[in-house]
């Protein structure tokens, strides 16, 4: 039963706000929220959420639509949600990424379309542009390897045929870009009003996260859906951390969105996340980010001066690797979680972390590179298999329990409000299930294919016992395209992997959760999460290539990697690079120097240098 707060009574869950934040939370009006890192950009989402569902301030039965700029923003914020307003309200609360909304918009409503706009069924999506490359190709055309974000950007029209239906001999497989199905849904959306509407109809207000990062093409799919709409919006976003212009992000969205919006915009002063060292050393780079009109503050519970901030000179990245090797195990001795450490590199995991992950597989510290992982492990169907292997394997996880309980009693219809018998049936048959699961995976002992056949089908009974066609109607990403037999193939892929390392489930299934980890990850993957202690790897200018013509944007990336850490941040560099290119040579440091300038100028940070005759 679902008991509902009158709006003047409400107040927040397990957290002390500042009064800018309560104010947009109980807003009415659309607001764009500036907020800097670790202002708690997220936590306020999802406490308006439950303000709005409630105080029934969103309307039984409209919804709530949250849109990130990523997956794990997307569903961490939907999980808070869910935690702390119960699911029956987070129900009505959907969110997703730009491009999940946008599939699901094409998905649902494809046959809309008109034949000669309309995608095969089985179009796999082109996440890299490669195929869109290839189509330009095949057509006679220059190749166009990306996928820019300008509304204004036309297509051949060989090209878009190729795109939608592939040929006729299989050699290209129909292949959309998320930027091309967003262009499809706003033709959509233009072309049948009542598809616009029924979507108006369904959500009263729309959270936008990360704004500062949207592109010209999500945008105009945003306002094509609300834009003459009674929606109310909440836009939060932080300029300083802008990182995606290469990517075709508006320069000017903040702008852009309090003229078309008539928008109030608020502010937030406090970072809830970093160490009063390490937020002064950010606003060290508020001048290069001409952001120095707003003061920031740290949250009460640090001590004035806590925090620290080194930079680390190495005559050679062997020597660069042995220290951080080193520093890592003095961390890990002292008790912080490997998943509290994070390594950052600004381009390839491979060339710049590639000796540090060795030696610490050599001292047997498990560290690995998380951007192969993050994505698909906030993947729903990802999510289910993990949990019923937990549930199998594990006495007792109850996180893993009662959410496959969830899922299964969704799909079969089962309630709470059910007798007793129908429910306690419904429990025997998951209890079945996961003793028949543990069977089959306790007679796996061999490292071989046919043992390997024997994991997958293990794996293809769960999807059947949950049911195929039941997961893809419950989630709709799933339910165009073979995007959901990758993920089940991949999620295989992995899990063996790790599994014959160890040849024990428990442990395999720990270490492809990264639970016991140190995650490696570029900065771009490292946005709107945080660590205890960050390491970043190759401050150099091979490293931040682009800062001669686009300073901004490498500004930012480099604010975005500092702000990571909550109480220790470790920069390294290197004058030699031998997993860089033969001609890369010696390592320098002069086109990016007003980030020495800037950090010098905080009088926080303490260099050291490494260049002992050895190295």
């Amino acid at each position: 039963m679902i008991i509902l707060i009158k709006p003047e009574y409400w107040i927040p869950q397990d957290i002390k706000l500042e009064n800018a934040a309560l104010r947009c939370i109980k807003s009415c009006k659309n607001t764009l929220i500036v907020a800097g890192p670790g202002a708690g950009k997220t936590e306020l989402l999802a406490q308006r959420a439950c303000f709005l569902l409630q105080t029934n301030t969103c309307t039984y039965p409209k919804r709530i639509l949250a849109v990130s700029f990523k997956k794990d923003s997307a569903s961490n914020l939907g999980e808070r949600v869910k935690k702390r307003c119960g699911k029956e309200l987070a129900a009505r609360f959907d969110s997703m990424t730009f491009d999940a909304f946008a599939k699901e918009l094409l998905d649902r409503f494809i046959l809309s379309l008109p034949q000669e706009f309309r995608p095969n069924s089985n179009y796999e999506i082109d996440t890299d542009g490669s195929k869109l490359g290839r189509a330009y190709e095949l057509c006679g055309y220059s190749r166009k390897k990306n996928d820019l974000s300008n509304t204004k950007q036309s297509y051949p029209s060989s090209v878009v045929r190729l795109l939608l239906n592939g040929d006729e001999n299989n050699d290209f497989i129909p292949s959309l870009t998320f930027n091309l199905i967003a262009r499809l849904v706003k033709f959509m959306l233009t072309k049948n009003p009542l598809i616009t509407k029924s979507v108006q109809l369904t959500y009263s207000h729309v959270f936008l996260d990360e704004f500062q990062d949207t592109t010209e093409v999500q945008y105009d799919l945003i306002t094509t859906c609300f834009g003459q709409s009674k929606a109310i919006f909440t836009a939060v976003g932080d300029g300083k951390q802008r990182i995606m212009l290469w990517a075709g992000a508006m320069q000017n969205a903040f702008k852009v969105f309090i003229k078309d919006f008539n928008a109030v915009e608020e502010t937030l002063i406090i970072n809830h996340r970093s160490a009063p060292t390490l937020i002064k050393l950010q606003k060290g780079l508020y001048k290069e980010l001409n952001a120095t009109d707003v003061d920031i503050y740290p949250d009460e519970k640090w001590n004035k001066g806590e925090g620290t901030a080194e930079l680390h000179y190495f005559n050679t990245d062997i020597a660069e690797a042995e220290y951080i090797t080193d520093k890592v195990s003095s961390l890990l001795a002292q008790k912080v979680k490997p998943r509290d450490i994070c390594i950052l590199t600004k381009h390839s995991v491979e060339n710049y972390s590639s000796l540090v992950i060795k030696k610490m597989n050599e001292h047997g510290i498990k560290i690995r590179n998380e951007s192969l992982f993050q994505d698909m492990l906030k993947e729903d169907i990802v999510k289910i298999l993990s949990a019923v292997l937990y549930c199998a394997i594990y006495d007792k996880n109850p996180d893993a329990w009662l959410y496959v309980e969830d899922i299964f009693f969704q799909i079969k219809g089962v309630d709470a409000e059910d007798k007793v018998e129908e429910i306690n049936k419904a429990l025997a048959m998951l209890n079945n299930f996961f003793e028949d699961t543990l069977k089959k995976l306790d007679s796996i002992h061999e490292i071989d294919d046919d043992s390997k056949q024997r994991f997958v089908t293990v794996v293809n009974s769960i999807v059947d016992f949950i049911g195929h066609k039941a997961i893809k109607d419950l989630f709709p990403q799933y339910q165009v395209g073979n995007y959901f037999d990758e993920l089940v193939k991949r999620f295989i892929g992995y899990m063996w992997d790790e599994y014959t390392k160890t040849l024990n489930w428990k442990n395999a299934l720990q270490s492809f959760e990264g639970l016991d980890s140190i995650p490696v990850m570029t900065i771009h993957k490292s946005k709107g999460l945080e660590f205890d202690t960050v390491f970043i790897i190759g401050l150099e200018d091979n490293s931040f290539f682009s800062f001669a013509t686009q300073k901004t944007e490498e500004t930012c990336a480099f604010f975005v990697a500092i702000s990571r850490a909550k109480r220790e941040l470790c920069i390294t560099s290197a004058n030699n690079r031998s997993t860089l290119a033969r001609n890369a040579g010696p390592q320098t440091r002069c086109t990016i120097k007003p980030f020495f300038d800037a950090m010098k100028g905080t009088s926080v940070v303490c260099e050291y240098m490494h260049n002992s005759p050895n190295q």
